[in-house]
């Protein structure tokens, strides 16, 4: 399975733009999969200060993820488009009807 995420994310390194928010949240994430994919191998459970440093890793790009989407719904909501869409306003959540 690592095989397969790490192809993954190298692909995503090279083909997605992370000069947005929305490109860096995509990449982060897909890093921090394969670090909790890697975690999870069954010789980590006898290192645990490895995979420790692994799910520290996971935790990092889950945050940085996070934080990546948020500035990406910040920037949607004040994009000329959003401004276009019924139920928005711009700098503002989504009006429920």
């Amino acid at each position: 399975m690592t095989d397969a995420l790490e192809d993954v994310l190298d692909r995503a390194r090279a083909g997605i733009d992370r000069s947005e928010a929305l490109g860096e949240a995509q990449v982060a994430v897909f890093e921090a999969a394969l670090s909790l994919v890697r975690a999870s191998r069954p010789r980590l459970a006898e290192a645990p200060s490895e995979r420790a440093e692994l799910l520290r890793e996971a935790l990092a790009s889950v945050r940085a993820a996070t934080v990546a989407t948020g500035i990406a719904v910040t920037s949607a909501h004040r994009s000329p488009v959003a401004a276009q869409l019924p139920g928005l306003l711009p700098g503002r959540a989504a009006v429920h009807i």
